[in-house]
Formats: C-alpha cells, sequence, structure tokens
C-alpha cells in the first residue's frame, strides 16, 4: 500500500502537469512491482486518473489556461470513446493488453521526444482558416499574452473519441493522444492543451470506471493508496507546472515512458 501510494502520488504530480493523468506511472508499477493483474490495475489507474482531474482542473480553470469551451466539445466523444474502452477491456485477456500498453508506451514516447528537438509554435488568429474557437491565456513563465485559434473542431472531437477508447481500454488517461491532438492537428499552444486534457480526465475516465467497476475489476484495498496518492500529488504537481518548461517535462516524460516500455514488453513476454 506505501509503493502503490508513493507511486501515485509522482504519477498525479506528473499527470496533471503534462495532462496525461498518471497512468503511465501506475499501471506498470502495480503490475511489475507489485504483481497485480493488469485488468485490475487499468481499474484502479481509471480511478486516479479521476483523482488527478479533480484535484489539479481547479487551479488550471482559476489561472485561465484550460480552455474549458472546448474542452466542453471534445469530452462528448471521449466519453463515450471511454464507455466503448470499457467493454472492449472486459473482452480482451491481460496478455493482450499488457502488449498494448507497452506499444503505446513506445510510440508516445518517440512522439514527445520529436516534440522536444522540434517544438511547435503558437500559430496565430487566422480569419481565413475556417471556423474555429479563439481564446487567450497569460503564458506564466513570461507574462507574456499568447492568444491562439483551436481550429479543426470536427476531427478532433473524432479523435478524442479514440482517446476515450485508449483511456478505457488501457486506463491511462485520454491524454495521451488529446493533448498531442490539441497541439498538432488544432494548433493549441501546449500549456494550455496539457490543462484542459487535465480538465477532461474525469469525465472520459469516469466512464470506463463504471463499466470497470459493474464488471467488478476494481479492487478497493488498491484503489484507496491509489486514489489518496494521485490526490495529492496532483494538487502539487498543478502548483508546480508554471515554474518549469514544457520541454523539461516532455523529456522527463520520455525517460519514464521508455523505462516502463521495457518493463511492460517484459512482462507481456512472461505471461
Amino acid at each position: 500500500m506505501l509503493v502503490a501510494f508513493l507511486a501515485s502520488g509522482l504519477a498525479g504530480g506528473f499527470g496533471s502537469m503534462l495532462g496525461i493523468g498518471g497512468g503511465l506511472i501506475i499501471v506498470p508499477t502495480l503490475t511489475i512491482a507489485l504483481g497485480h493483474d493488469v485488468k485490475t490495475a487499468t481499474a484502479a489507474s481509471l480511478i486516479a486518473v479521476i483523482g488527478t482531474s479533480l484535484s489539479a482542473s481547479p487551479r488550471f480553470i482559476r489561472s485561465g489556461i484550460a480552455d474549458r469551451r472546448l474542452a466542453l466539445v471534445l469530452v462528448v466523444g471521449a466519453a463515450l470513446g471511454g464507455l466503448s474502452g470499457g467493454v472492449t477491456s472486459g473482452i480482451l485477456d491481460s496478455h493482450v493488453l499488457a502488449l498494448a500498453f507497452a506499444v503505446l508506451l513506445t510510440v508516445v514516447a518517440v512522439q514527445m521526444l520529436r516534440q522536444v528537438r522540434h517544438p511547435r509554435p503558437p500559430v496565430p488568429p487566422d480569419e481565413d482558416a475556417g471556423t474555429g474557437f479563439v481564446s487567450s491565456y497569460v503564458e506564466p513563465t513570461s507574462g507574456e499574452t499568447v492568444v491562439y485559434q483551436a481550429r479543426r473542431i470536427g476531427p478532433g472531437a473524432a479523435v478524442s473519441f479514440l482517446a476515450g477508447n485508449v483511456s478505457g481500454l488501457l486506463g491511462v488517461g485520454g491524454g495521451l493522444i488529446n493533448v498531442p491532438t490539441m497541439n498538432v492537428l488544432m494548433h493549441v499552444p501546449i500549456r494550455v492543451a496539457t490543462t484542459t486534457s487535465t480538465y477532461m480526465l474525469a469525465a472520459t475516465a469516469g466512464a470506463s470506471a463504471l463499466v470497470r467497476l459493474a464488471d467488478g475489476q476494481v479492487d478497493p484495498l488498491l484503489v484507496a493508496p491509489v486514489a489518496l496518492g494521485v490526490l495529492v500529488g496532483a494538487r502539487l504537481g498543478a502548483r508546480l507546472s508554471s515554474r518549469f518548461s514544457q520541454n523539461a517535462l516532455r523529456l522527463g516524460f520520455v525517460v519514464v515512458a521508455g523505462i516502463f516500455a521495457i518493463g511492460m514488453f517484459g512482462q507481456f513476454l512472461s505471461l
């Protein structure tokens, strides 16, 4: 329980900074270090993702960085995908889930490494670019007001459905897909993308968690320390997020994801 609490605290802090919920740390820790079944671990991780969102989001909303209008559009597809992924998880066995998680970790780590080397600058609003949400936020590291336009709303919502499926299937939170989707596809600044993703996670993971609870995959003795850990860690992570550059966080993510990807591939081979 102590290991689960400490790992969840780290996951909550890290997940709230990057908008990914923390499942990337929680699931491998519970399966590799503590020997829990992948399905039980992913169910506990979904509860943790909800805790991360509820704990960190209020600070991001008060700061004006999280884009609530964009989140309310994308979260519809994400929640529907979460229900679909939760149902699918009851069909697949632990062997398949372990392999899927290892592959996902590898893909996301490579994507993050590319963004460290070639960060995407904010794209200014363009009236000729078609429909989209125009908004702004104050960059905490410089005090500069950044104006941006969220574009390709329809395709972004469609991808959010896929993100919800990933969340429900692997228990990692839809931020793994939502953050790069908002940043790359929709031209949303990375800091807005991470905070908006965190705001969306509770609804996305909540839909999947209800399915897991109905299937009896939620272990209360495991969920308790995990949920407590993420509540503490996510609140601290939300406070510290403005002090770190996004490239520093991405680089840390690459290292953590790479280590756990190797571990999950080992878990897959041993099953």
